[in-house]
Formats: C-alpha cells, structure tokens, sequence
C-alpha cells in the first residue's frame, strides 16, 4: 500500500453468529435483529456507518439470517408508512452487499471473506451485535479515520475502559502511555484471567484495518475450531507493524450478545426515545420505589 492513504469506503460487518446466549430469543430470529427502542441493533450499526461516511457495507450473515437482507430491503406494500418508519439501504444512503459465513470459524474468518470486497484498500470492521451510543452518530469512526489518515497504521482499535472482574469477556490490550484520546497498542490477549490482564483497556466492537490484515488472518492457526480476529492484530504487532487504539470515552458501548447486556442496551434505548422516554423513566422509578419500599418492610 502507498505512503498516500485512500479515502476509506468500505466496511465489514460480521453478524453471523449464532446467539446461542440468548437462546430462546434468538431461536426464530437474529440477535442482530432484535430491538432496541423502535429500532433493530443493526440499524443502528449500520446508521453509525452512514453517518461516518462508510457508504458500501458487507453484511457477513449466515443460517437463519434472511431478515437482515428482508429488512434493509424496500418495501412497496409499507411504502405509505414513510421512510422513518420503513427503512431501506437506498434511503440510508448506503450501499449493502451480503456475505455468507457457512460455518461459523470465528470473527478473523468472517473478516477473512471480505477480502474481495474491500479491494486491498483500508476498512472498517464494526460488530453487529454492538451498538456504540454517542452523542454525535459516527463520531467514534470518525475519530478513528481522522487518527488513520495522521499515523497510517495497519490497525486502529476502539478501547474502553472496563473493571478487571470484565476481563475475561473481551479482547484486552496492553498500551503505552495516552496521548489525547489515543495510544499505541503493545500487545493484545483474548479473554485474559482478572489477575492476568495487562490493562483494563478492552477492545469496544470497531477496527480499522489496512489491507495487511489478511496477511495476518493467513498467519495465524484456529483456537478451538476458530480463527480470532485477536490473534491476528498480535500479529501484526509481533511483525512490527503500528496498532494504535482510540479510547470511547464518554460514549457508552452495549453488547447485546448476553441478556443482561441486551436488557441495559433495550431500557437505555427506551429511555432516550424523544416521544416515550419521560414515560420509561417515570414508570422505572416508581418499579425501584414500591421494591424497595417492600424490602423495608
């Protein structure tokens, strides 16, 4: 790749995964299409995107996942409802293709397949299972294009600060010193032990790659039946190449791949809604009043 970085225009979005945690939710439709408020999760993935100016868009999706394609598909029959509340790729203002996954090897497998997409230029990767909330949409991926563009690393990571006793669900980093709201990434260890993690910076669900990624994917051996996106970005580091990570900040990243992280996302949806919400909020109050007026008693 060239000293001179391309306009970043693509984006890879894995959600193929099973939602085996969530069953029986997910046993009839995909974790990244349950709601949040008025809205799947995807929508909101794919909003971020847009937002940042991410325009053509890889969905990997596999078995039972036909009501992604069904939702970001027009609808003629629904079209008098209005855009709002009828969605579409063509009025997001994105290009969307689809991918499937046929087995499920694993996030670095799924990024692996994108590679004929993304044209051996820089991409994003963000997670169709997490919703990054923020107070201006795409600002975190703007951040993490702006940082791109300055540095040219072959990895940016989105990182969030998270308690030690979480470690054991994320990818951890170990990072030398901030500077501004970015770092340089040392080293990176899949699901650490609490007592055992080099820091309690976790990776927060976005990646910006350069296409050096796939030979990295190509470099690494499957734990357990799968390839880790993980491993891959270590190897990056061990070659020597630049990984940087921005930190998340005061935006809040929700994980709806467990109940209790797709329970907090949907209340957090539902409180923020511009018609509902005071209501939500109300009616939560008055919940957590009248227990804790039965436990006093």
């Amino acid at each position: 790749m060239s000293s001179k970085v391309k306009t970043i225009k693509f984006a890879v979005v894995p959600a193929a995964g099973v939602g085996s945690r969530l069953l029986p939710l997910t046993k009839a439709q995909p974790k990244e299409m349950l709601a949040l408020g008025r809205k799947p999760v995807l929508h909101y993935v794919v909003e971020e995107l847009a937002a940042a100016n991410i325009k053509n868009i890889l969905l990997i999706t596999g078995r039972r996942k036909r009501s992604v394609e069904d939702y970001f598909d027009e609808d003629g029959d629904l079209r008098h409802y209005g855009d709002e509340k009828v969605p579409s790729a063509e009025k997001l203002g994105i290009n969307l293709a689809y991918m499937r996954q046929p087995n499920p090897l694993g996030s670095g497998h799924a990024v692996r397949l994108a590679a004929n997409f993304t044209n051996d230029e820089p991409f994003i990767v963000a997670y169709g299972d997490c919703v990054i909330w923020e107070n201006h949409k795409g600002s975190l991926i703007s951040e993490m294009l702006a940082a791109f563009e300055k540095f040219k690393p072959s990895a940016i990571l989105a990182v969030e600060k998270i308690s030690r006793s979480k470690t054991g669900k994320y990818g951890v980093i170990a990072l030398k010193g901030w500077k501004g709201n970015l770092a340089e990434v040392e080293a990176i260890v899949e699901k650490p032990i609490a007592n055992e993690a080099p820091s309690c910076y976790a990776v927060a669900a976005r990646y910006l790659f350069s296409p050096k990624i796939y030979e990295a994917l190509d470099a690494v051996q499957p734990r357990k039946g799968e390839w880790q996106l993980t491993d891959a970005i270590q190897k990056l580091i061990d070659w020597g190449e630049k990984v940087l990570c921005v930190r998340l900040g005061e935006r809040k990243r929700f994980d709806v791949g467990s109940f209790d992280g797709y329970f907090l996302a949907f209340i957090h949806a539902a409180i923020n809604d511009r018609e509902v919400g005071y209501k939500i909020k109300r009616e939560i109050k008055r919940l957590l009043n009248d227990r804790e007026r039965k436990i006093d008693k």
